[in-house]
């Protein structure tokens, strides 16, 4: 009886000391987006431990490097905007409703996310997370135009990846003044002229 109760109560104390691990990185995160919404060129570890009421070295309990901080924001950022539960586009005639489903989502990110995302501290965090982030839309190219040699498909992600990068909603939004329905008919005009090039070319 002993050693059930034992061991119950150290199962109770790892899953408490899990919780509190994932809060504080979670702290820890939010705190670098408010350091990068301030517009600095680099995000500092001190100045994050400061933001966050941690010491420098819980932070690299949580974080190994700098670099893992930084590449674990963009994810952060992407999961609180509730981007990663998007289903993404199973066939290209869905793809216009799924950009519009991502910009919707991306449109709701709160002033502090969307100041981080435009500072040039992101721009790090952008660079680390690209290879992910070219891998997730090879998988979309792969599901909506499964026919066409790799390379036209490589170039279709690149597109999507371009296409649907915050600065370009941005671009969409301030200073063509287009709605989030017109950006999402635009990137869908511009991937079916893509698919169809390719597509013509294939066949001579």
């Amino acid at each position: 009886m002993n050693r059930i109760a034992t061991s119950q109560a150290r199962s109770y104390r790892s899953q408490l000391r899990a919780q509190q691990a994932e809060e504080t990185g979670a702290r820890i995160l939010d705190a670098t987006v408010r350091v990068m919404a301030r517009g600095l060129a680099s995000v500092s570890i001190p100045a994050v431990a400061r933001e966050a009421g941690v010491s420098v070295p819980t932070i690299y309990r949580h974080f190994a490097t700098k670099r893992d901080l930084i590449a674990a924001v963009y994810p952060h950022v992407v999961r609180r905007a509730g981007l990663d539960k998007l289903v993404p586009p199973r066939s290209v005639d869905e793809l216009r409703d799924a950009v519009r489903a991502y910009f919707d989502h991306t449109e709701a990110l709160d002033d502090l996310a969307r100041a981080a995302m435009a500072s040039p501290a992101s721009e790090e965090a952008r660079r680390i997370n690209m290879p992910d982030r070219l891998a997730t839309f090879h998988q979309v190219a792969d599901s909506i135009v499964p026919k066409l040699p790799e390379v036209d498909r490589d170039r279709i992600a690149r597109l999507l990846v371009i296409l649907t990068a915050s600065s370009s909603l941005r671009m969409w939004r301030n200073n063509l003044g287009s709605s989030v329905d017109e950006a999402a008919d635009d990137i869908d005009w511009v991937i079916h002229a893509a698919i169809a090039a390719a597509t013509t070319r294939k066949r001579r």
